[in-house]
């Protein structure tokens, strides 16, 4: 009974953190669009999904960072597990001054899908572009000199110097059957591109497979991240319903706390 209350005693307050962990995981909502696991508000809590899905909600508008340049979340499709982006400097413009050309990390959570097409902003052009499918910008307020855009099939190379240019940007647009046949530059970048999510960790798949959802945060021993897998108990393990999991964190009570003298109550713990 002694052992018992003891044991009480040290689970209590891990009990408590756990619980904690699970409120800021739950799901939330900005602008109208549900952010939730693998996805994250970025602004209210720890990493409770995917690395690099945090959200944050600026303005009721949702906005997620990829590889540090902003873009408005469109659309969720948790099904497909896709999301939907727009370049925060493209939206709702017709002069749109992009500065950022998308370039995905193979190693990443977040990767292009075959839906998108590429568009190549050429800006302050001192001669005309020669190529046939070049569209030229006229009556932007930024404009000093010409703006050009090209499509993906044009065999656009992105290399400004390459028309006379000084500056190019592409960017991936979605090709969707319910897009207009030829679209205005404005609806182009508005619509936005599209992703899918996914978590290559083989701790992850387990977790999941398991019913749990994967969560990284920071260990306050050395810094670094670490993973947890939340259960619908709250409890951070390595996989909901794994015996193991509970043996580990029990050892780890017994060596940290040393609260318990005796080894055999120790190996009572972890002994199941």
């Amino acid at each position: 009974m002694y052992h018992l209350l003891l044991l009480l005693l040290v689970l209590l307050p891990f009990a408590t953190a756990d619980a904690h962990a699970a409120a800021f995981c739950s799901n939330a909502t900005c602008g109208g669009q549900s952010i939730a696991y693998p996805f994250w508000l970025a602004n209210s809590g720890p990493n409770c999904g995917y690395p690099g899905l945090g959200v944050s909600c600026n303005e009721n508008t949702p906005i997620l960072d990829v590889q540090f340049h902003q873009y408005r979340v469109l659309r969720i499709d948790y099904a497909n597990r896709a999301v939907s982006l727009a370049d925060v400097d493209a939206w709702n413009t017709t002069c749109p001054r992009l500065s950022f050309s998308l370039s995905v990390d193979p190693r990443s959570s977040l990767q292009l899908t075959p839906s998108n097409s590429n568009l190549t902003l050429l800006y302050n052009c001192k001669a005309g572009v020669s190529r046939p499918s070049a569209v030229k910008l006229d009556g932007c307020p930024e404009q000093s000199m010409a703006w050009y855009v090209l499509p993906d099939d044009d065999g656009a190379t992105g290399d400004a110097r390459a028309y006379g240019c000084e500056e190019a940007v592409t960017t991936p647009v979605l090709m969707s059957p319910r897009r207009p046949a030829n679209p205005s530059l404005r609806e182009a970048l508005s619509g936005g591109f599209q992703m899918r999510y996914d978590d290559r960790s083989e701790r992850c798949g387990a977790c999941e497979q398991s019913g749990g959802r994967c969560r990284y945060g920071r260990i306050e021993e050395h810094g670094g991240t670490g993973f947890a897998c939340v259960c619908d108990d709250g409890a951070n393990k390595l996989r909901c319903g794994d015996a193991l999991s509970l043996c580990l964190k029990r050892q780890k009570l017994c060596k940290t706390h040393l609260l318990f003298s005796s080894p055999s109550f120790c190996f009572s713990l972890v002994v199941i």
